[in-house]
């Protein structure tokens, strides 16, 4: 029977989650592919434990057992795992502490699932051809739209087709509180709070309506699903936190939904990005997209659009996207 050894970096709430529900579903991946799927180790910022025969839920949720110190690199290289799940801050500047664990990763030849996403959204390029070069497969789901499968229909589903364009909505927050100021006449900070309230809002969402999320996973959708690496200063984005009583009322008035995009466009250079704030009038396939529901539309030639409204923005909803890619995974073993 083979042993698949998996580490996770970072057990902030996703990383925990997502430590747990690894646990819970051990007996349903070895039924399906036959393999042992150990969590052998994780890891906070400072703190961490490795057990070769295993972890149980307890030894996440309990830190009693970590040692002090056993974080990041050096957690992986006293675990050797042949999976690394990072779930760890994102930081736009330095990469963050998930650029060395994928660094680590990929030149250790152990396959990666991300869910922060400074480090591919600023080195993706050069981590994915050390990943290539070593045979190692990079996944991210919960970096890219969660439960919104755009990575996976563009890869997958329409492999092999010129896609000409990409057109999104892949940030729950944005979503939620343009429908929230659009459609009940809240004011932003009403909206905010209510996301907030709801689960859906960070406690700080700036980076979410900003627009700088959607710009992030753009660059990260790209490059996974085109290999076209954008660099993400590059990328021009308009804002909810900017948005107009004028703009609010126009939208209102039409009858529209409002909605921060990304949207990837292929030129004779290769692709373009950008992030806008867009109204779809009432009959348009994302106005089905209520709330904090995603959105997504493709264009591919020989093939013809395609519409997909629909997944949750929730913690969840991130942990469930990161199983989703530990299936792909093992799928691919």
């Amino acid at each position: 029977m083979r042993v698949v050894r998996v580490a996770l970096t970072g057990t902030g709430g996703i990383g925990s989650r997502v430590a747990v529900a690894l646990l819970e579903r051990r007996a349903q991946l070895f039924q399906r592919f036959g393999c042992d799927v150990r969590l052998v180790a994780v890891c906070g910022s400072r703190a961490g434990i490795v057990r070769d025969d295993g972890l149980e839920a307890g030894d996440v949720t309990n830190r009693g057992g970590w040692i002090a110190g056993l974080a990041g690199v050096p957690l992986l290289e006293a675990a050797r795992p042949d999976v690394v799940i990072d779930a760890g801050p994102s930081d736009y500047v330095s990469g963050g502490p998930g650029l060395a664990h994928l660094e680590w990763a990929v030149n250790h030849g152990a396959h990666a699932i991300m869910v922060s996403k400074s480090a591919l959204a600023l080195h993706g390029a050069r981590l994915l051809a050390t990943a290539r070069a070593n045979g190692c497969r990079v996944h991210a789901s919960g970096a890219s739209s969660a439960a919104l499968p755009v990575v996976d229909v563009l890869r997958h589903n329409l492999a092999g087709a010129e896609v000409t364009r990409v057109e999104a909505a892949l940030t729950g927050t944005s979503s939620f509180v343009l429908d929230e100021m659009v459609r009940s006449g809240s004011t932003l900070a009403e909206a905010i709070a209510e996301a907030q309230a709801r689960g859906i809002a960070e406690p700080d969402p700036a980076f979410d309506l900003d627009g700088r999320d959607t710009a992030a996973k753009l660059v990260v959708i790209a490059g996974l699903a085109f290999g076209a690496w954008l660099s993400l200063d590059a990328v021009p984005r308009e804002s909810v936190l900017s948005v107009t009583d004028e703009q609010l009322r126009a939208w209102r008035d039409a009858g529209e939904k409002a909605a921060l995009v990304g949207v990837l466009e292929r030129g004779a250079a290769g692709y373009d990005a950008r992030v806008e704030l867009r109204g779809y009038g009432a009959h348009h396939p994302f106005c089905a997209a209520r709330g904090s529901t995603k959105a997504l539309m493709v264009s591919a030639a020989g093939f013809g659009d395609y519409t997909l409204v629909g997944g949750a923005s929730s913690p969840e909803a991130t942990v469930a996207a990161v199983l989703k890619d530990v299936e792909h995974l093992l799928a691919a073993l």
